[in-house]
């Protein structure tokens, strides 16, 4: 366990880091006429009051990370290795509360955005990209692993029955994330709402829509090995992290290519003649201000998409007032509460707890 806890600490460490900094520079990534998650003239972020909003976030992001990263640590060393995993999440709260208070700085410079909405007329590739073959992929490998392990437990130094409740607890747990990324891929080519259907904006769009996918097929690919490597090995074997510090640095391409692109491709160079809109009234992503909760949680009985662009980070959000995106939601959970729960019903007998 001696190497085990550092390349944990390195990489949850790293990964809050990257969040940092993603979070530094994302009132410049959004799109133009969103600041903040709120819908303003696109010329505002580059005047006066616009800019000041930003230092006083970034100064208040300095201060609410550097207490996250004294509570990171301060946890760390007095409850270990099992409070390493809340670094991201502390980091995360600091960045909310930083970005929050700016946002309550914009609101009152917030414009009502078009409410003009653009259908794709034209057809364009619905398919996952690499095709279902290529997604079903970590399912098929995920599959063949624990089938091999089940097939020869007997060969495990664990007891039987132990090492058939530790596979059981680690498929149904990793299925339940892979299942979720799969329906966000299948949304990705479906269940989104473009903010520009044609035009040089749409075909940016689009291109982001689509790296934004293979990013998360390679980290769906990403968690079936990881998974895999955890079932193989032995529990305390200092190997069981050794693809954890791989990932750090995908994350870090992943940011970088998706900082390039903008959110929905936004900051790549437009190459094709200008539409001929109205300037005087921004588009941000054709929705109200009132159907974002909190700046960042999308909730619009009116809306059919299940994901839509997020108004402050890269990527999508889900429509919390569709179903669809309650599915999604508890089959993330399902990664982390499953062996929350196993453990607690295989421990608390032992305390005389039924």
């Amino acid at each position: 366990m001696s190497m085990v806890r550092p390349v944990i600490m390195f990489t949850i460490g790293g990964i809050a880091i990257l969040n940092a900094i993603l979070f530094w520079f994302m009132p410049r990534l959004t799109r133009r006429d969103l600041y903040f998650a709120v819908t303003v003239a696109p010329a505002f972020r580059d005047e006066p009051e616009g800019r000041s909003i930003l230092g006083r976030y970034r100064a208040e992001l300095i201060f609410f990370s550097a207490l996250a990263l004294a509570a990171f640590v301060t946890g760390s060393a007095w409850f270990g290795v099992g409070f390493v995993s809340t670094g991201t999440f502390l980091q995360l709260g600091a960045s909310f509360i930083a970005f929050y208070r700016a946002r309550q700085r914009v609101l009152p410079h917030a414009v009502p955005p078009t409410m003009i909405r653009e259908a794709e007329l034209h057809n364009h590739d619905r398919i996952i990209v690499g095709g279902w073959m290529t997604a079903s992929g970590p399912f098929i490998l995920l599959a063949a692993c624990a089938g091999y392990l089940w097939i020869h437990r007997g060969e495990n130094s664990m007891p039987n029955d132990l090492h058939g409740h530790r596979l059981t607890v680690d498929l149904v747990s990793t299925t339940g994330i892979l299942s979720s990324l799969t329906l966000i891929l299948y949304g990705l080519a479906h269940w989104v709402r473009p903010v520009h259907a044609g035009g040089g904006e749409g075909a940016r769009e689009l291109k982001f829509r689509k790296t934004f996918s293979v990013i998360l097929l390679v980290i769906e690919y990403f968690i079936t090995l990881q998974a895999s490597w955890i079932m193989w090995v032995r529990r305390g074997d200092p190997t069981i992290v050794a693809l954890l510090p791989l990932f750090l640095v995908f994350v870090l391409v992943a940011i970088v290519i998706l900082a390039r692109l903008g959110q929905g491709g936004s900051r790549m160079p437009a190459t094709d003649e200008p539409r001929i809109t109205n300037s005087s009234v921004p588009v941000g992503d054709r929705t109200l201000d009132c159907y974002w909760k909190l700046g960042v949680f999308y909730f619009n009985r009116d809306d059919s998409a299940v994901l839509i662009e997020k108004r402050f980070g890269l990527g999508y959000s889900l429509n919390f007032a569709r179903p669809t995106a309650w599915i999604i939601l508890l089959l993330v959970l399902m990664g982390p509460l499953i062996p929350i729960v196993a453990h607690l019903s295989r421990f608390l007998p032992k305390l005389g707890i039924k």
